[in-house]
């Protein structure tokens, strides 16, 4: 099947797919299907892929270092400073040294960059609503319940790392 809903490792079709097979594969599909829909519902804001979770992340924890922005999103040092340059130019966040160690940059929101937010939540809520509207309560507590499990069995696997609050 060429339509994307063929898992081609595994070769089971999503209908097919039950317990656990295929669903680590599953997993990451929906997590990929679901930024990408974000992606695209946020380009109109002139924010890109990975610039409109800078600024969730920084909204959500304040300044925060840069080395410890890289670690979240998951990316390199040199590729954050890329993203952030750009960032900066655009008006969204500023760099500024810490002061208690001025090996450290801090990243923050500029005023420019706070409604953003604002509207990022709106586009965010009506996005999982849409997509959940139909689907039973008791099936997303169930699903949740079940994420949420393997994320702490990934967490103590990883020594504590896995299961970081990112988007």
């Amino acid at each position: 099947m060429s339509d994307g809903r063929n898992c081609r490792r595994c070769r089971v079709d999503r209908a097919e797919r039950k317990g656990a097979h295929g669903f680590g594969h599953t997993v990451k599909e929906l997590a990929r299907a679901w930024r990408a829909e974000f992606d695209r519902r946020f380009r109109p804001m002139g924010l890109s892929d990975t610039s409109w979770v800078v600024i969730w992340l920084l909204s959500e924890h304040g300044s925060l270092p840069q080395g410890r922005v890289a670690e979240l999103l998951g990316v390199e040092g040199p590729t954050l400073v890329r993203l952030l340059d750009r960032m900066e130019k655009e008006g969204w966040v500023r760099r500024q040294p810490s002061e208690t160690d001025r090996r450290v940059k801090l990243v923050a929101l500029t005023d420019q960059a706070r409604p953003v937010y604002d509207a990022m939540l709106d586009i965010g809520f009506a996005l999982r609503d849409e997509l959940m509207h139909d689907i039973p309560d008791e099936h997303l507590d169930i699903a949740h319940a079940v994420m949420l499990r393997l994320l702490d069995k990934l967490d103590a696997l990883a020594g504590g790392e896995a299961g970081e609050c990112t988007p």
